[in-house]
């Protein structure tokens, strides 16, 4: 495993969740049962972890994105009828300041940081919904 890969590992577990146990696990059904070390694997394996541990923390993150998503169209941030406008979307994400410091698209926040993001596009929405009043 590069120095890279074991990076994105070790930021994967912590994003998911998942304990000592869970990773020991995790590293013998991709190692076939040899090993319980990601140290010990061979870089198909590796390669797969790496695409299970990406799968599993964006099926995490999803849910976040969705409600993220849906407020904004409510707030006009479409094309057209009912079209998500992608560039507005990611152009807001980026510029939020303190809640996206690695001033990511939505696609590319962390599953620790999309609480925030929604928390901030929710509050967003409420105010606009009490200004319309």
């Amino acid at each position: 495993m590069t120095p890279d890969q074991n990076r994105r590992y070790h930021l994967l577990l912590k994003e998911c969740g998942i304990t000592e146990d869970g990773k020991a696990m995790l590293i013998a059904a991709f190692s076939d049962g040899q090993s319980t070390s990601s140290k010990d694997l061979k870089p198909a394996a590796v390669a797969g972890l790496l695409r299970y541990l990406q799968e599993e923390h964006s099926k995490r993150c999803k849910p976040m994105r969705g409600k993220v998503i849906h407020y904004l169209c409510l707030l006009g941030y479409t094309v057209g009828k009912d079209q998500a406008d992608w560039d507005r979307i990611n152009a807001f994400i980026m510029g939020m300041g303190s809640n996206n410091p690695r001033k990511v698209q939505l696609n590319f926040l962390y599953y620790s940081e999309l609480p925030k993001v929604v928390s901030q596009v929710e509050a967003m929405y409420k105010h606009e919904l009490n200004r319309l009043k």
